[in-house]
């Protein structure tokens, strides 16, 4: 499944590249998305993931301020702040063509209480070479858990507290029988995100 979006500073802004605030020229950037998932019928759990991608043309950079601006095939155009872990930016030029995709993935698994868990979050950077094209890769991936309080046969869904003691009542997929030895299980929810941003010359 796969459509375009027309959503403001999409990729970027989740890249830790903020949109300049001054720019009145700001009209967002069109993104292709594609969105899948796995699962095996009646088996709790699963996983699900959405890319995002966007292809722009430089079209103003200021190296002392260090913005630059893109546009898209549609004419809609983004200023964008170049964050630190963006190496290489005085290589960046009017015309170069960028490439940014985004994507996130959620596994989700229910586990009995002592079962092995891993809460450590882990990230990663990667910057191009010194001298090459500007290009980075972020990637970042948490997990987060709660407990089954409470199961409701009638609307098919699931109560889920987490650690802060918050609750949240979830609709469970019609194909999995709400069994009550679900009752106090452990639901671990892990996310993944990854951004690639690659700068081609024209």
């Amino acid at each position: 499944m796969s459509h375009s979006s027309h959503t403001p500073a999409l990729l970027i802004t989740l890249s830790l590249l903020g949109a300049c605030s001054s720019q009145s020229e700001n009209d967002g950037l069109n993104a292709t998305t594609s969105t899948a998932s796995a699962y095996a019928p009646g088996v709790p759990g699963g996983v699900e993931s959405e890319t995002e991608q966007v292809w722009a043309v430089v079209t103003a950079v200021d190296q002392q301020k260090r913005t630059f601006t893109l546009e898209d095939e549609q004419g809609n155009r983004q200023t964008f702040n170049a964050v630190p872990q963006m190496r290489n930016f005085s290589q960046l030029k009017a015309g170069d063509r960028v490439k940014a995709i985004v994507t996130h993935e959620r596994v989700i698994q229910l586990r009995a209480p002592g079962q092995d868990r891993n809460d450590a979050a882990a990230g990663l950077v990667a910057t191009t070479p010194q001298g090459s094209k500007p290009g980075m890769l972020v990637a970042d991936t948490e997990e987060v858990t709660a407990i089954v309080k409470a199961i409701d046969t009638t609307q098919h869904t699931a109560t889920l507290e987490f650690a802060d003691g918050s609750r949240k009542v979830v609709r469970v997929r019609p194909d999995i029988e709400l069994k009550p030895s679900y009752l106090n299980q452990e639901v671990a929810i892990r996310m993944s995100s990854a951004l690639a941003i690659s700068v081609e010359a024209p």
